[in-house]
């Protein structure tokens, strides 16, 4: 089972990349640079994380977003 952490939330918080996201690869969850070369595999976006979280994210929070998406996970 695919599982995201924390430790990804947080790499996607601090990615510097133009557009970031988590996307799904076949062995697990990777953060890519651009969503849009991940081609529909993505699970979480900068931009989203954003959007919900504002510019900084706490450990709780990284650590119950990692859940909530690793339970939406196909």
């Amino acid at each position: 089972m695919t599982t995201i952490t924390a430790d990804d939330i947080r790499a996607l918080a601090q990615s510097n990349d133009a557009d970031p996201a988590l996307a799904l690869a076949p062995d697990g969850v990777i953060l890519v640079p651009e969503a849009a070369a991940a081609d529909g595999h993505i699970v979480y976006t900068k931009a989203e994380l954003r959007q919900d979280y504002g510019e900084e994210i706490t450990d709780v929070q990284a650590e119950v977003l990692a859940a909530g998406l690793t339970s939406q996970l196909p």
